[in-house]
């Protein structure tokens, strides 16, 4: 139910009625017979009156318009301090200020202010990184999931294996077990039978001596005596020599040192580690600089006012036999990082001066290359690969390989996403590699991307192309002079470069794709354009041929 606002006069005079109007100035409610009151007034019938309902809307967004150190309105505004300030203030803070002017003046337009619109851009993109950090939070929660579930599967089947292995050593080391027993057991039974019969036969010759005693005459007991005497002698003596060979058996196990070490000194069957990296997130910071300027004209410059001259042309070192210079970019320190596609896995890094300063080892051979910040760059291997790679050059370290269901092409970063030219069109990835939208739209080999839009050029339509960041089409220029666009950059403006390896020019195009015209041709040293980058840092156009030579230009 909506709050009882009261007529500000009426409740003055103990009256209880309900508001219609609200005044602004007044700040306070009006019923209808107040109104036509406040409108008769000199003073008052310029007042802003709003409806009650409009009222409401902004009735919990606090402005005080009165100056908290003299309890005074607020009815002037200091530029040089960026204020608003009432009567009382100007003696004190003021008196030397050159720039003090009446508020409702400040105010004038401010529905068209760049810091409104700044404002309203900050919004937007704060709300937006804010939404993808979440996004990425998310991502990489599930991730994290995904791997714990994989670590705990490794863990099962690591002991699935150990457990399996040591079955299969038990059976093995039962199996020596029993044979080794077995063939003691067997020469043992043989001596046992030998001396079983020995005992058979000794037993059998004492009944014999036996009977022939009570029973026999003398001369046969004599000979019978003889006779089982020598028997039973030889007997004795291979029983003699049978002892020699009879031997006692001890079994012991001795285990292996390895599953000794398992068993006493192995703690752990593994380490659970956690890499702790850093998602950098850039808000865009209002402009407090410009408050209340007029937002007549967007921040443009108009294609005619812009030229170019050469500030230094360098050969690119060459690392094979053939030399395609396919991507280039630079780093805010002014480097220039250019990929050879045709070269041997390699990323060259050049001073402005186009002294050559390291050589970059790489998984695959470049294609192009975008700058995420001072450390990193995000790079694709083109029709060789299906992956992009996030590459610390700090320390010369892959931190991510994304693996796409596509060969890669021109890349650009921008807002924390990774912007990617594939065979049917362009992907949008977070820093996870984790694809977050894919746009069908028919793209050429390169793209740029710069505040809410993506651009690129279709050498097959001969075209340069302007959308949005969800793939709605805003312009599409075409001319005669583009025969063959490859490389696109785009400058703080909006304006649009683009290169023409077969017209060997170099194009620029006004913001909203309306007009263009040719800035440097084959005459200025153009031989073959391919690449190019604009740094926003530096006001740097950086530009390479397909083969070998660089060139770098500054703004007149």
């Amino acid at each position: 139910m909506s709050e009882f606002i009261l007529c500000g006069p009426c409740g003055y005079t103990k009256e209880n009625r309900s508001a219609e109007i609200w005044c602004t100035v007044c700040e306070e409610g009006l019923c209808a017979d107040c109104e036509k009151v406040h409108k008769s007034i000199k003073s008052s019938r310029n007042h802003r009156l709003i409806s009650i309902e409009d009222y409401r809307q902004i009735k919990d967004s606090s402005v005080n318009l009165d100056c908290q150190d003299h309890d005074k309105q607020l009815e002037l505004y200091c530029k040089t301090h960026d204020i608003a300030v009432c009567l009382g203030c100007i003696p004190f803070h003021h008196m030397t200020c050159p720039d003090v002017i009446p508020l409702d003046q400040a105010a004038k337009n401010v529905k068209r202010s760049v810091a409104l619109s700044d404002l309203k851009d900050t919004f937007s993109s704060t709300l937006h990184n804010l939404q993808q950090i979440i996004t990425d939070c998310v991502s990489a929660m599930e991730l994290l999931n995904d791997q714990r579930q994989d670590i705990k599967n490794t863990i099962n089947d690591t002991r699935a294996r150990i457990m399996k292995k040591l079955d299969d050593l038990q059976t093995k080391l039962l199996l020596e077990l029993d044979k080794k027993y077995g063939n003691c057991k067997s020469d043992n039974d043989k001596f046992l039978t030998r001396l079983k019969n020995c005992e058979s036969d000794l037993s059998c010759w004492r009944k014999q001596t036996k009977q022939l005693k009570s029973f026999a005459s003398e001369v046969q007991l004599f000979l019978g005596t003889r006779q089982i005497n020598k028997a039973v002698f030889k007997e004795i003596e291979s029983v003699k020599e049978w002892i020699k060979y009879i031997q006692n058996y001890e079994m012991f196990l001795k285990l292996n040192p390895t599953i000794m070490l398992i068993k006493n000194d192995v703690d752990k069957l593994g380490k659970i580690s956690v890499k702790k990296t850093t998602t950098c997130l850039s808000f865009k910071e209002a402009k407090a600089d410009q408050a209340q300027i007029q937002l007549l004209e967007p921040n443009i410059l108009s294609i005619k006012q812009i030229g170019i001259q050469l500030k230094k042309r360098f050969k690119v070192k060459q690392t094979s036999f053939l030399t395609w210079l396919s991507g280039c970019t630079m780093l805010r320190n002014g480097s220039v990082l250019i990929a050879d596609y045709k070269g041997d896995n390699n990323l060259m890094e050049y001073n402005e001066e186009g002294k050559h300063i390291r050589t970059i080892k790489l998984s695959g051979s470049p294609f192009d290359i975008s700058v995420i910040d001072s450390d990193r760059i995000a790079i694709t291997y083109g029709s060789l690969s299906q992956y992009i790679e996030i590459c610390n050059i700090k320390n010369n370290t892959i931190e991510k390989r994304a693996k796409l269901k596509s060969k890669c092409y021109g890349i650009s970063y921008k807002n924390n996403n990774l912007f990617v030219v594939i065979e049917d069109g362009i992907v949008i990835t977070n820093m996870l590699g984790k694809v977050l939208s894919k746009l069908d739209v028919e793209c050429g080999l390169y793209l740029e991307t710069a505040v809410d839009r993506i651009y690129f050029t279709v050498e097959r339509n001969q075209t340069v192309n302007c959308i949005s960041m969800t793939g709605e089409e805003i312009w599409v220029h075409k001319e005669e002079s583009l025969v063959g666009p490859k490389g696109i950059t785009v400058d703080n403006h909006q304006n649009v470069y683009v290169v023409d390896i077969k017209s060997k020019i170099l194009v620029v195009i006004q913001h909203d794709g309306s007009s263009s015209k040719t800035i440097l041709t084959k005459a200025d040293g153009l031989d073959q354009p391919q690449t190019l980058h604009y740094s926003k840092e530096k006001n740097v156009l950086l530009l390479c041929n397909n083969h070998e030579c660089a060139a770098l230009y500054n703004f007149e």
